[in-house]
């Protein structure tokens, strides 16, 4: 059987002018194809131009769809308007993201959203998100601990309680998990037909899914983990496996 082939939403990135590579690029981190390969999946970079245009088109021959990290998600596409404390949103690549998943949605494909990409996909079933914990903070009346860790991204940094009973619990177990961590929004309001998998201990969102298991978010990157706590491998192996019987469903 042919390996299944993940889309991975694409970035774009400039360079300074005058350098040999200068200009805008289609970039997506390397880490990212590194987890899909080694669980047993093929990535594929999908520029966000593509999907923006032609969400169909641009996955045509994927199985899966990977949302990945990125810069902070435009407010507006949750109905606010930005405050001081957002950082960088680009509404180009928001909007092309928003479309893909839109398109995985219809066509019943596979989604695994991290950390920018767990908060597009609740974004795109309507929820919101906060457009930084220090809202979140205010609002939930407690402190929160540090998201945005300070040392390399394959660090442990903080832990997650995984509710039992969810695909999360089957991919990488119930209870307290070690995570790194790298953000400064979070999820709000939660989306239509999505469930909350995991927390952390200040009551911040920390994975989410659907009922029938087709769509998964983390807001922590295990892409970066797949050595140091090697049990987040079983993130892209659950992808790549999903993405399987979505490939043969299309046969």
């Amino acid at each position: 059987m042919k390996k299944p082939v993940i889309g991975i939403a694409g970035l774009t990135a400039s360079s300074d002018p005058g350098r040999f590579i200068s200009g805008e690029r289609v970039v997506g981190g390397s880490t990212y194809v590194r987890a899909i390969l080694r669980n047993g999946g093929i990535p594929v970079l999908v520029p966000a131009a593509s999907l923006a245009e032609d969400p169909e088109g641009a996955l045509f021959g994927c199985s899966g769809l990977l949302l990945p990290g990125g810069e902070d998600m435009t407010p507006w596409y949750y109905e606010e308007e930005p405050l001081p404390v957002i950082g960088v949103f680009r509404p180009e690549i928001d909007k092309a993201w928003l479309k893909a998943m839109d398109y995985a949605v219809s066509a019943r494909m596979p989604v695994l959203g991290v950390c920018k990409g767990h908060q597009t996909i609740n974004v795109a079933l309507g929820g919101s998100l906060y457009q930084d914990m220090s809202l979140q903070e205010k609002e939930l009346a407690r402190p929160v601990i540090q998201h945005m860790q300070k040392y390399n991204r394959s660090y442990l940094s903080h832990h997650v309680e995984v509710e039992p009973g969810t695909r999360m619990a089957a991919m990488i177990g119930a209870g307290t998990q070690e995570t790194n961590s790298m953000h400064h929004q979070a999820v709000r309001r939660l989306g239509r037909g999505l469930k909350v998998s995991a927390r952390a201990c200040d009551g911040t969102v920390e994975a989410i899914e659907d009922e029938e298991g087709l769509i998964v978010g983390t807001q922590w990157h295990p892409e970066d983990l797949i050595d140091s706590a090697p049990v987040m491998n079983r993130i892209f192996a659950d992808l790549v496996e999903r993405a399987g019987k979505f490939q043969n469903r299309k046969k």
